[in-house]
């Protein structure tokens, strides 16, 4: 898994000036994490904000019977752990990196500081997490109105929106299943009806877009047609 999975929701440092970008690295402490390896788990403490320095962070959760739902995979200049910081609230989720990715750690008490120091950091955060919560809530809206094609057209469609290679998303079947949280059997199924449409072409572990708007208007009528239902 190559592709990101921030839903197009705002990145914190895009939000900032350099000034307070330099203040956030000034009280880093930067670490490296390897392909695969746990950033943090369920349950750990919230004491720090993470922010994507580089390489990206897949945020999942596991269901009591150990199946695995991906909920975002982010990039470079994302924050994550804001609620852990202003809450003391302990994780939610877990962390892997994806590929080599540095992470900055910034303490409560720094962050807490930084932002009496720079109120820009409180209007930055705001928007981004309030991006994040508006995807949330339309992906919920589609779960619960699409059918599994249409959900998984949305998701797509999401995706490609940070895809480094335009109509390119480099996630294969069993990585799409645990993100939308189904079978691989009932994914294969899906993106054999999207490829059978003409919207997407399945690939060797990924999956072309070779008409991006094409894929946006039947989206469109899909949620049209099950709205009148």
């Amino acid at each position: 898994m190559t592709g990101l999975l921030d839903h197009g929701s705002l990145k914190f440092l895009d939000l900032l000036s350099p000034k307070v970008e330099a203040a956030f690295a000034a009280v880093e402490q930067r670490h490296t994490y390897q392909d695969g390896r746990t950033i943090f788990s369920t349950g750990d403490e919230g004491d720090r904000l993470l922010i994507v320095r580089s390489g990206a962070v897949r945020m999942g959760r596991f269901s009591p019977s150990g199946r695995e739902t991906i909920l975002a995979v982010l990039g470079e200049g994302h924050f994550i752990g804001l609620m852990g910081v202003l809450t003391g609230r302990k994780r939610t989720q877990n962390a892997v990196a994806v590929g080599k990715t540095t992470i900055g750690y910034v303490h409560k008490a720094d962050f807490l500081t930084l932002m009496d120091a720079h109120p820009e950091i409180a209007r930055a955060a705001l928007p981004a997490t309030l991006s994040r919560l508006n995807v949330a809530l339309n992906m919920l809206d589609d779960l619960r109105l699409l059918p599994l094609p249409a959900y998984t057209a949305v998701f797509l469609q999401n995706m490609l929106e940070a895809s480094e290679v335009p109509g390119m998303l480099n996630w294969n079947q069993s990585e799409l299943a645990i993100a939308v949280g189904t079978s691989r059997v009932s994914m294969g199924k899906a993106l054999k009806q999207l490829e059978k449409n003409g919207l997407i072409v399945l690939k060797y572990g990924a999956i072309s877009v070779p008409d991006e708007q094409a894929l946006s208007d039947w989206i469109d009528a899909a949620r049209a047609e099950h709205l009148s239902l």
